[in-house]
């Protein structure tokens, strides 16, 4: 795994600052774990991707997170710290499910590969269709992960409500294990509130923060020493801010 630091920060930055939210995932995978192909990266379970993401958060940022969200019952903000490698361990603990019968098909757990393929659509219902299509596969398939066939839409199609009822709780029953869900205790009222993290678009967000203050490091000891970028980002965090406390005594 490669730490995303100092100049990698950088290039994973300027990857993904442009790129839609699951490409850059991927795109962060991919610059982390080289050795593995991009098409098994995102093909990943992706309560196996969330997990590799919260390892990649630990070496990278440190393994605390600090969330913060309002309490539903009274507005207050809640705080709460989260240690990565422990969630990472949570979701790998949770037993994968097997393929579940359908028909003539099994359902597997859906991937990145799936979310990219709805990624633009705004008609939730057609997302559904895509989504539910996709992680069907036919019994017996030599591959889990094969990519659909237009047979599974044709066969989605023509079933009853009540059974793509049936098939969306598998989907949710199946896909639990990619979730990260935490209940918190609000401290004014006392309310219990269940949130969701959403890892890749945390972590997305913190990687880009991090990136910006790596660069304005970066020019405040240009502009003193006229150091290179390069020099600079290669520096230990503590060596950086030592000098920064220089440049500002």
């Amino acid at each position: 795994m490669g730490r995303l630091i100092g100049e990698r920060l950088l290039q994973a930055w300027e990857r993904i600052r442009s790129l839609p939210e699951q490409e850059a995932v991927l795109a962060v995978l991919a610059l982390s774990w080289p050795q593995r192909p991009e098409g098994e990266l995102a093909r990943l379970p992706l309560g196996e991707r969330n997990a590799l993401l919260l390892d990649l958060r630990a070496v990278t940022l440190g393994p605390g997170i600090e969330a913060f969200a309002v309490c539903l019952k009274c507005e207050a903000q809640l705080e709460l710290t989260l240690d990565a490698r422990e969630l990472a361990a949570g979701l790998r603990a949770q037993q994968a499910e097997q393929p579940a019968g359908t028909g003539p098909f099994t359902m597997r757990p859906a991937n990145t590969l799936d979310l990219l393929a709805v990624g633009t659509m705004h008609d939730e219902q057609q997302a559904q269709s895509i989504l539910l299509a996709r992680t069907l596969v036919p019994s017996g398939a030599a591959s889990p992960a094969a990519d659909p066939e237009p047979d599974q839409g044709k066969w989605l199609a023509a079933q009853p409500e009540s059974a793509r009822t049936a098939l969306v709780a598998q989907f949710e029953q199946i896909n639990a294990a990619a979730e990260i869900r935490v209940e918190v205790e609000c401290a004014a009222c006392h309310a219990r509130t269940m949130l969701d993290l959403d890892i890749a678009r945390f972590f997305l967000r913190e990687l880009a923060a991090a990136a910006r203050r790596l660069m304005e490091d970066v020019h405040q000891l240009a502009s003193a020493y006229g150091w290179s970028e390069r020099s600079i980002a290669r520096m230990s965090g503590a060596r950086r801010a030592a000098y920064l406390g220089m440049v500002g005594a």
